[in-house]
Parts: C-alpha cells; structure tokens; sequence
C-alpha cells in the first residue's frame, strides 16, 4: 500500500486570519473558501502537492501543539527569518526550550507554534 500526505488540518478560530499569516510566510495563497474553512497552497501547485486547511473550531487553544510546523530558513538567515514572520504577526514562544537549541519557538496569530530552524537538519 502506498499513502502521501494530502493536507494538514490546523484548528482555529479566525481561519482566514491564520490562513493569510501562513500565506505571507510560505509564500502561498488561499486556494479554497468556505464557511468555516480556508485551504492554503503553494501557487502554481501540482496534483501531489500538500496543502493546509484551516478549520474553524468554537474553543481557543489550551495546551502546547503536539504537531507543528518547523520552518528552514532557504535564501536567509535564521535571524533574519525570525525577524521578517515576527513582523507578520508572530510572536515569541516558550514552551520549555533552552538557549543552546538550534531552533528558535514562535507562535502564529493563534498561538500555534512553530519552528525556525539554524540550518538544514
């Protein structure tokens, strides 16, 4: 049997909110609207492309993400990465991490974290 990943499914209040921060730091944009739901991809896109929705859900998030995204920083250093998704709307996340990481914790518009990374891993 053989599996790809289709979609990652992000729950949040303000869909649109978080789907347009993702869109300015991927780089993507919104490729499908619906009550409650916004799907985001890469532009110009193929057939086995992954893509993230983003479902409306009532409750804010309680607890630290299980699953997260982490970012590597391509043309650009991890600093300057940091800085241009800090000035998107992210902010600065602690979620137990040390100072010797090579990564540094951020959170999206609705506090979901994410990763940006040092380098290649």
């Amino acid at each position: 049997m053989s599996v790809v990943i289709s979609e990652i499914a992000v729950d949040c209040q303000n869909p649109m909110l978080v789907a347009k921060f993702w869109c300015e730091v991927l780089g993507y944009e919104v490729r499908e609207e619906a009550v409650g739901l916004v799907t985001i991809g890469r532009r110009g896109g193929g057939p086995n492309e992954v893509v993230i929705c983003f479902a409306q859900v009532p409750e804010k998030k309680s607890i630290k993400n299980r699953l997260h995204l982490d970012l590597r920083p391509q043309d650009t250093s991890q600093q300057d990465e940091i800085d241009r998704v800090l000035a998107l709307g992210a902010q600065y996340a602690d979620v137990g991490q040390d100072d010797n990481e090579d990564w540094v914790v951020l959170y999206d518009p609705e506090g979901n974290e994410f990763c940006v990374l040092s380098g290649s891993i």
